[in-house]
């Protein structure tokens, strides 16, 4: 299977149609971790491309395994807005157990620039680990910059 999910990662970045996106928002399903969670940040990789599989992964930040979750708050970042409903998911994940996917999920929040995650990145500024703080502030301050 990882085979085949290498096979598709390198014929979707070179053309993101619908099929190359769709094995890979199948791969997000699978029984393996590596495959879940490569199969998300490949997507990330296509940005805009990979709108289609924004359903997908935003099922995919629930998933059990800290990997698939950051990686799937990462994608959604990259995939872009407009996102608005992954706003709410993203929020809860900056809560999250593992300071890795707060500091994805606040990350991700920046690059949605959606103004209804201002509250909740002001109060991850506070978060315990120091680069969720961080990136809770660059996101604030991407946030600055959208009109209203």
């Amino acid at each position: 299977m990882a085979c085949l999910l290498l096979a598709t990662a390198a014929s979707a970045r070179q053309d993101a149609g619908s099929t190359e996106v769709q094995s890979l928002q199948a791969s997000l399903k699978s029984p393996e971790v590596p495959v879940r969670a490569s199969a998300a940040r490949i997507l990330g990789e296509l940005g805009g491309a990979a709108r289609p599989a924004l359903p997908d992964l935003l099922a995919a930040l629930a998933d059990e395994n800290r990997d698939v979750r950051l990686s799937a708050a990462t994608a959604i970042g990259m995939i872009g807005p407009p996102a608005p409903d992954a706003v709410p998911p993203l929020v809860g994940l900056l809560k999250d157990r593992e300071w890795q996917v707060r500091r994805a999920a606040a990350t991700a929040l920046g690059r949605l620039r959606d103004k209804s995650a201002e509250e909740p990145l002001k109060a991850a500024r506070k978060d315990t680990n120091r680069s969720v703080k961080d990136a809770a502030k660059r996101s604030l301050d991407q946030l600055k910059k959208v009109k209203k």
